[in-house]
């Protein structure tokens, strides 16, 4: 376990930072603290404890992956939340205009070199840095393929029945499964909510709460 080198007054020490630690440590440290019987007030470290727990039992975390969950009377329903969109969107516009400010700085160092002009060490390491934002731009485009894929994305649970709306290819198709279709599988270093074949969230699993959050949901759309 985390703790289990440490003596008991440096556990005691640490339960006093006890907000400083993240959820994995914080459960660790109340098992540690446990399992030795230590008469320590562990009241903040519990609340804590149980305050997280009861967000990830709320689905609050799902904000992380950019959704929300609604529950309604007969089900719950996930769908992609406006922050989330609005964020992806401003990534976009930023990119292309830090990906043409690149592309720019790229034209005028190969003109630069065409008409042969003598650049100080500092003019040249400044346009090569500009040139080298259109790879900075790139990497703002990963927004555009979420706005993409979950253009009109929609997980629910109604009566038993789970369906999941979402782009494949080019349109919005709607998959139905039963309950028993939807299941956690573990790839390397991501944890994924999958329904049959088709992967819907995508997570770290080294993120306990990420984890956690994935699984109460898969409990919620089961009906568990």
């Amino acid at each position: 376990m985390m703790y289990s080198d440490r003596t008991d007054n440096e556990l005691v020490d640490i339960l006093g930072q006890e907000s400083l630690l993240t959820f994995e440590a914080q459960l660790n440290l109340q098992q540690e603290l446990k399992r030795r019987a230590i008469a320590a007030d562990t009241a903040s470290l519990d609340q804590s404890i149980f305050k997280k727990m009861q967000e990830i039992k709320n689905l609050d975390y799902l904000k992380d992956f950019g959704f929300k969950a609604e529950r309604i009377a007969n089900g719950i329903v996930v769908t992609r939340t406006k922050k989330a969109i609005w964020t992806d969107v401003i990534g976009v516009i930023l990119g292309l205009i830090v990906f043409f400010i690149g592309l720019n700085g790229i034209i005028n160092l190969v003109f630069a070199f065409i008409n042969g002009d003598e650049l100080d060490v500092f003019t040249l390491a400044f346009k090569f840095a500009v040139a080298s934002l259109v790879f900075i731009g790139f990497s703002f485009f990963s927004g555009l393929k979420r706005l993409f894929d979950y253009s009109g994305f929609e997980l629910s649970n109604t009566q038993g029945l789970i369906t999941l709306k979402k782009r494949f290819d080019v349109k919005i198709e709607q998959i139905q499964a039963k309950a028993s279709d939807l299941f956690l599988d573990t790839d390397e270093d991501d944890i994924q909510l999958k329904l049959g074949k088709e992967i819907i969230f995508t997570s770290n699993a080294d993120s306990l709460v990420q984890t956690m959050t994935l699984e109460e949901l898969a409990k919620e759309l089961k009906g568990q």
